[in-house]
């Protein structure tokens, strides 16, 4: 084999690490975005996936769970789940809620994180279960900001800025 052959060889390779990397990682991150919508019980029609870039609806793209994933220049994949709120059927206002979840893959788990939390969930390689804490905590961060907006606007610092009432 000539060295030119072992260069092949070596590129080949490390095309089939990459592309096993990626498709670990976009499955892995699909898996928690479906399980998330599922443990909310939410509606289909009340729920996108979006990449970090575009987050709009403006290009028309809709994305499935696997197409929403997105590694990051940091190394995390990040996807976003979008919930259309609304307090019923029919009834205004609504709010279009975007969760962030970055995910790190490694060769023998997931470290997953909610957002810009601080904190980080360790899920080893095929234990699902263990995605019902990051569930919980981007629900229950989810109603706190929400339940808390009226403290947040009291407690807000303002320059020159005038202070806002609902969601902007």
């Amino acid at each position: 084999m000539t060295k030119y052959e072992e260069l092949c060889k070596a590129f080949g390779q490390s095309s089939d690490d990459w592309n096993a990397y990626r498709e670990r990682s976009i499955f892995f991150v699909a898996r928690m975005l479906t399980g998330f919508v599922s443990y909310l019980g939410a509606p289909s029609d009340r729920v996108k996936f979006l990449p970090p870039e575009p987050r709009d609806d403006s290009s028309g793209m809709t994305y499935t769970p696997m197409g929403a994933a997105k590694l990051e220049k940091d190394g995390w994949w990040v996807a976003y789940t979008r919930l259309t709120l609304s307090v019923g059927e029919g009834v205004y206002p609504r709010l279009n809620a975007l969760i962030k979840f970055c995910v790190r893959v490694e060769p023998d788990k997931f470290t997953v994180r909610v957002g810009d939390s601080a904190r980080f969930h360790t899920i080893l390689d095929g234990d699902a279960a263990a995605l019902e804490t990051v569930y919980q905590e981007a629900c229950e961060t989810s109603k706190a900001y929400f339940t808390s907006g009226l403290q947040r606007f009291l407690d807000e610092i303002t320059n020159d800025d005038s202070r806002k009432i609902g969601f902007v």
